[in-house]
């Protein structure tokens, strides 16, 4: 029975106004008693939740949660399930949570939508040089032939660094553009490529080699990590587009600026290695890269879709439905 259900709610605040729709509200309250914190900061300790988590049966978390180790889990006899209405669930959900039957769920496919819209955003921009010609308009010039023309991204050959959700996306979103979409990813098969429509590049060096752009969707995780370095950027054309709005671990981000202060390839930043970029990053002012303060995944839309998200997978929960968004032990491993 609903009434004997209790959902604790992590978010609070403008992190809860960002995410909970009215529906998403209203729903959410039909499912169980409804406990919330409600000191509105953004990130919840341990200690605030450890009196309150013997009588929830689901807790709804998001950016901010504590890690849900064997101290949390040892107070939480009756919990069944947690929805993350977030992005990436690894450093607080731990293996244990599985060992204990608790269903874990998340909102990163909400996010990846808006990531993938915002590489393919970037692209155009880079390509065809608007960022160029917007900056020196408001200059007062009128700068049409100092920069040359832009570039189309019609059947231009495009590599993906991985087929994670987000690399998923973009690559449904070049669909129109007719290009030649190449993927680097150890895990994908030869017949998932097919559905994907895309080719399966025989390398991470042939991949930075044949293509005209490259955006990495790559996860955090031993395999990963330092993976494109500087011999892999040398490998890209004069001119190429580097894209990355997956995390900075895989990258070499001293190569990569080296290979940006020398003009030859162009790029496209959303996350950095230390957030804030630092004041006095040499990324900044190098008029060849677009920056972007880690924003690819956050529109007003998705944040409010990442609550209707996990409602919707409590919901399913509770009615004994499968879950669309579950995440495995196994999953966790190789997740962002």
């Amino acid at each position: 029975m609903t009434d004997q259900r209790t959902i604790l709610v992590l978010p609070s605040g403008p992190l809860y106004q960002e995410i909970m729709s009215p529906r998403a509200e209203a729903k959410l309250r039909s499912l169980g008693e409804i406990v919330q914190l409600t000191s509105g900061q953004r990130n919840v300790s341990q200690e605030e939740i450890l009196g309150l988590l013997p009588r929830a049966d689901a807790v709804l978390t998001s950016w901010g949660a504590p890690k849900f180790d064997a101290r949390l889990l040892e107070h939480a006899p009756r919990l069944k399930i947690i929805g993350h209405a977030a992005g990436s669930i690894k450093g607080f959900i731990l293996p244990e949570v599985f060992d204990r039957g608790i269903a874990v769920t998340h909102a990163a496919s909400t996010i990846a939508d808006s990531v993938g819209e915002w590489v393919l955003t970037v692209t155009l921009i880079a390509l065809r040089r608007a960022y160029d010609f917007n900056r020196t308009m408001h200059e007062g010039g009128w700068a049409k032939r100092e920069f040359g023309f832009g570039e189309e991204l019609y059947r231009k050959r495009v590599g993906i660094v991985a087929a994670s959700m987000t690399g998923r996306v973009f690559i449904r979103l070049l669909k129109p553009f007719d290009c030649d979409v190449v993927v680097y990813d150890p895990y994908l098969s030869p017949e998932r490529a097919h559905e994907l429509g895309v080719r399966l590049a025989g390398s991470l060096d042939e991949l930075f080699e044949t293509c005209d752009v490259v955006s990495n969707h790559a996860p955090t995780t031993p395999e990963t990590t330092g993976m494109i370095g500087a011999a892999q950027l040398a490998k890209l054309r004069d001119n190429a587009l580097f894209v990355n709005t997956a995390r900075a671990a895989a990258i070499d981000y001293d190569a990569l600026t080296r290979e940006l202060q020398s003009g030859r390839i162009r790029a496209a930043l959303d996350v950095f290695p230390k957030e804030p970029l630092v004041a006095d990053s040499p990324l900044r002012g190098l008029p060849n890269v677009i920056l972007s303060p880690h924003v690819a995944g956050g529109t007003v839309e998705s944040r409010r879709r990442l609550g209707e998200t996990i409602v919707d997978e409590l919901a399913r929960f509770f009615a004994g439905e499968p879950l669309k968004y579950g995440v495995t032990k196994q999953m966790l491993m190789t997740m962002a």
